[in-house]
């Protein structure tokens, strides 16, 4: 697989805490649902996918994430919009 981080890309964010919806404007439009840990079933998670233009934007909403003090679980990059299929 070849990762091209120039271009746009969709992504899965994890971060520990909850998000209100009204964060996915200043998290570049990313949709964001809930859920809990598999290990701590009361440990709720914040889950944010979708496309962002390049690395460079990732880059913003993870800052923008660690400026408002949440947690990364981890990143995964998904692909190229064009092979991620819809559900």
């Amino acid at each position: 697989m070849d990762y091209l981080f120039d271009q746009p890309g969709i992504y899965a964010i994890h971060v520990a805490g909850k998000l209100d919806e009204s964060w996915s404007e200043c998290l570049g439009g990313l949709t964001i649902t809930r859920s809990v840990t598999v290990e701590d079933e009361t440990q709720p998670v914040t889950v944010l996918i979708g496309l962002l233009a390049d690395q460079a934007a990732l880059a913003g909403v993870l800052d923008t994430l660690y400026q408002n003090r949440y947690w990364l679980l981890y990143v995964k990059y998904l692909g190229a919009p064009d092979q991620v299929r819809s559900t």
